[in-house]
């Protein structure tokens, strides 16, 4: 290892990565993803053996164990998305707390002798083993602590059975037979866990081939088309300069400011892509702005086959976004549209209040009745110079651009089939202020602000 990796410079001090705390909280919480029904189905078998054996230790078990619970999730509640490793240690610290809350009733009974005392004791043993398997495999210290707490709970129950009856075949036999058990469980945990971390090395190894193939195909991608420009320029200029023909040179010239301003137009793209194109958004009426669209749409892009439908809710709030740009994002993916129904087909333009959030965003629609983008390939749509359609008909930086755009506008582009059949495109963007006349927003700032 090369001196100074992982360092602070000029400290010498090992630098730890940052926990990925939202993973940790989606695994860990109590309550989370119908995690409650455990809870609700403990409580039951809690007041079960209450009523039948008359005994409330379980229930006052159970309702310290449920305020132990209720911690956690504030403790994990209160973890930020991502962090150092040192808040790890309240995590830990309540997960053994909640482990060896557990295993207290399950001790109890069997130090209490009956029966059927052990086998509930011998449940609750087996439902802690079951939890530690199913919840702590992507985590590594807390299932060595799971692992830790059971197998003190297996020991003490051989232990005591073996104190109590040391001379009884019948209990070593019992002994041999949970021990055997409590060797199956450890290596059917540690074998989880060794195929969870091949899992994740696997999927970290697919991530990072992806992100090689996504920057090698969008470096070439930009490469190809700036050389092909410079080429188209800095021919133009060498022809003009060995013309004598004033026309001829002229049109030598034009052709390379052509060029030129396809370059300075392939920029403006890339800027949009990287999310730091300039914006200048302003507040406009939906109602409005899709049918401006929709008519240029018309003239420009579609022919007699291709309709357009706009459905356009009442009442809407103006929109609070770059005018110009959303006019090329809308105008883009109803190219998009096109191309999916080469034999024609209906175009639904979409404006209405976006189902999702506190209700500060408008959700814009467009969907075709084309054949669709494949499963496998939705994921890849966005990435800049990929593209489904035929060798030289697309650029590859239409939806990559859009999203760009829609993202560095505080708002949400998704993707998804439509019933029926084609492609259904939503740009979720922010309202204006409700004080804010359409037209109205500021000039020349980096990003939309309502």
């Amino acid at each position: 290892m090369a001196d100074g990796a992982g360092k602070l410079p000029g400290t010498g001090a090992a630098v730890s990565p940052p926990v990925d705390y939202a993973q940790i909280r989606r695994f860990e919480a109590p309550f989370a993803n119908r995690r409650y029904l455990r809870h609700v189905i403990l409580g039951l078998c809690c007041l079960l053996f209450w009523r039948t054996y008359g005994s409330a230790l379980l229930p006052l078990w159970f309702a310290v164990f449920m305020l132990a619970q209720f911690a956690y999730a504030l403790v994990l509640r209160g973890l930020p998305e991502s962090g150092p490793p040192l808040l790890m240690r309240r995590v830990l610290i309540m997960q053994t707390l909640n482990s060896l809350l557990f295993c207290l009733p399950g001790l109890s009974l069997w130090i209490a002798g009956d029966m059927q005392a052990w086998l509930y004791s011998l449940l609750f043993l087996t439902a802690g083993g079951l939890n530690a398997l199913a919840m702590r495999a992507h985590l590594r210290a807390a299932l060595r602590i799971d692992l830790a707490v059971i197998t003190g709970a297996v020991l003490v129950r051989v232990g005591w059975l073996l104190w109590q009856a040391p001379y009884a075949p019948d209990s070593w036999m019992l002994a041999v037979a949970m021990l055997a058990l409590y060797g199956v469980f450890m290596k059917a945990a540690f074998d989880l866990r060794g195929m969870h971390a091949q899992l994740q090395a696997h999927i970290a190894e697919r991530d990072a081939r992806e992100r090689q193939r996504a920057l090698s195909q969008f470096t070439g991608g930009v490469a190809h088309d700036f050389n092909n420009l410079l080429t188209v320029v800095l021919g133009n200029m060498e022809l003009a300069r060995l013309s004598v023909a004033p026309d001829e040179r002229d049109a030598l010239m034009t052709e390379a400011e052509r060029a030129a301003r396809r370059g300075a137009e392939l920029t403006t793209q890339l800027l949009a892509l990287s999310r730091n194109a300039r914006l200048s958004p302003v507040a406009q009426l939906p109602a409005s702005l899709l049918e401006t669209v929709a008519g240029r749409a018309r003239r420009e892009l579609l022919g007699p086959w291709h309709r357009v439908t706009l459905r356009v809710a009442p009442g809407l709030r103006p929109v609070y976004a770059d005018p110009e740009k959303l006019h090329s994002a809308l105008l883009e993916l109803i190219g998009n549209a096109r191309d999916a129904m080469p034999s024609g087909g209906e175009i639904v333009l979409t404006a209405k209040p976006c189902p999702h959030g506190d209700g500060s965003a408008l959700r814009f629609g467009i969907a075709d009745e084309g054949s669709g983008i494949p499963e496998h390939l939705r994921d890849k749509v966005f990435e800049p110079y990929f593209t489904t359609k035929p060798r030289g008909q697309g650029s590859g930086l239409g939806l990559p651009m859009v999203r760009g755009f829609v993202e560095q506008s505080n708002g949400k582009m998704t993707v998804e089939p439509r019933e029926g059949g084609g492609m259904q495109i939503w740009l979720d963007l922010p309202m204006a202020q409700a004080s804010a006349a359409p037209g109205s927003g500021a000039s020349g700032s980096g990003e939309a602000r309502p």
